[in-house]
């Protein structure tokens, strides 16, 4: 089988099995390999809309404080500095690109945030967030299948990521 042949059966069993699967193609040494992955249901979704809209604002909320402290602290030659305050806490820094990573010294917490737009929701980075704050565990408990699960609670929510 070929991808482009992988890709069309992808998309068919997607459309036969309804909205609570992921149907994606895959290339593997030989040859495309289909996943399908039971991903939370509209129920679920209701269910933990609340906890997901505290998520999203707590990330935001932190995102938008911790890029501000990092830009206070950049050098002239837009260096960012090692370390930025934030919270009583020290909140190591590790920028890449667009992004960068933010960890609480003590507790783990960990941020990744895009540095032009820190309102900015990246599903995965959300999730990572999510499990390193400790208090958002009926949100990770829904997330079975990680990203795809995150993707379907933010899309069931109408809050937009990208």
């Amino acid at each position: 089988m070929t991808m482009p042949i992988a890709t069309a059966a992808a998309r068919d069993l997607k459309s036969a099995l309804g909205p609570d699967v992921a149907v994606f193609a895959s290339a593997r040494g030989r040859g495309p390999v289909l996943t399908v992955l039971r991903l939370v249901s509209a129920e679920e979704a209701s269910s933990v809309r609340p906890t997901l809209e505290d998520l999203v604002a707590g990330f935001r909320r932190i995102a938008g404080a911790l890029v501000e402290q990092m830009r206070a602290g950049a050098s002239p030659e837009d260096d960012c500095p090692d370390s930025v305050r934030y919270g009583d806490a020290t909140w190591y820094l590790d920028p890449h690109g667009e992004h960068c990573r933010f960890e609480n010294a003590v507790s783990g917490e960990v941020v990744e945030a895009n540095i032009y737009a820190p309102d900015a929701l990246d599903p995965y980075f959300l999730l990572e967030y999510a499990k390193s704050a400790g208090h958002y565990g009926v949100v990770v408990d829904a997330c079975v299948e990680g990203f795809h699960d995150m993707c379907r609670l933010l899309d069931q929510a109408g809050i937009a990521y990208g």
